[in-house]
């Protein structure tokens, strides 16, 4: 098993498109509800399984990654965590992109729905 390393942290936009100079706690929102996160997932992660209540596994681009949902939805965001073997911005960009979610990786870059990542 490859280790897991890179993180992406899920948010839902106020408003789009966003810029460096436009993030702020009024743009970048907390997404809340666990059971439409998990609905949202399970259609964008075909064969997604939750091995525990705040975790769950799937496979894409052909190698496993974990959806981890935090306890406090309010204070942590809902994240991804993958390998480093593959790159998985683009499958997180057209995740971004169904979802109309908002991803932000370790870089730090910000993904959003039809639109080009950009620095945060």
């Amino acid at each position: 098993m490859s280790p897991m390393a890179c993180t992406y942290l899920f948010f839902r936009p106020a408003r789009l498109p966003l810029s460096t100079n436009g993030l702020s706690p009024e743009t970048v929102l907390m997404l809340r509800d666990t059971d439409h996160i998990k609905e949202c997932l399970a259609q964008v992660a075909p064969g997604l399984e939750w091995v525990h209540p705040t975790r769950g596994q799937a496979t894409a681009l052909g190698h496993r990654v974990e959806f981890h949902l935090p306890e406090d939805l309010s204070q942590s965001p809902p994240a991804m965590h993958s390998s480093l073997r593959i790159d998985y911005t683009p499958w997180v960009q057209s995740l971004c992109d169904r979802l109309g979610w908002l991803a932000f990786d370790e870089r730090p870059m910000c993904l959003q729905p039809h639109s080009s990542a950009f620095p945060a």
